[in-house]
């Protein structure tokens, strides 16, 4: 993580990370994707059906991955005897092609945690959907 996360990070829950402090935490990051609703319905609109991606530690930080590229990426994954990711684009893909954006949107983080899938429901947004790790 570079050093203005990390002193973002330590502004918002000071010393030690105890259990009040990380839902605090995780509640802020659900509202914040809560919000960016509206820019993940514009590019719903512009690229059709997809999911928000991500990637803090990379060079393309941010941007929308269509269906038909989460599935060229499952077939890639496949080709090159990645299994593990194969699936996991797969299970994305599977919850993704359900996702009503006037409801919930979806969200692929990719960092070095692994890649996780979140759809968060605009609506009910303490209640967001972990499909895939």
């Amino acid at each position: 993580m570079n050093s203005r996360r990390e002193k973002l990070l330590a502004q918002l829950v000071g010393g030690e990370l105890t259990d009040g402090k990380a839902r605090m935490l995780d509640t802020t990051i659900k509202l914040i994707l809560a919000d960016m609703g509206d820019y993940y319905c514009k590019m719903w609109k512009a690229e059709g059906p997809g999911v928000m991606v991500f990637q803090p530690n990379a060079e393309r930080t941010m941007f929308f991955m269509t269906l038909k590229e989460m599935h060229s990426a499952k077939e890639e994954c496949e080709r090159e005897g990645n299994g593990d990711l194969a699936e996991s684009f797969r299970r994305i893909l599977v919850a993704a092609q359900k996702i009503n954006p006037t409801e919930s949107a979806g969200y692929i983080i990719n960092d070095k945690e692994g890649m996780r899938f979140f759809q968060v429901e605009y609506n009910t947004v303490g209640e967001e959907k972990v499909i895939a790790d």
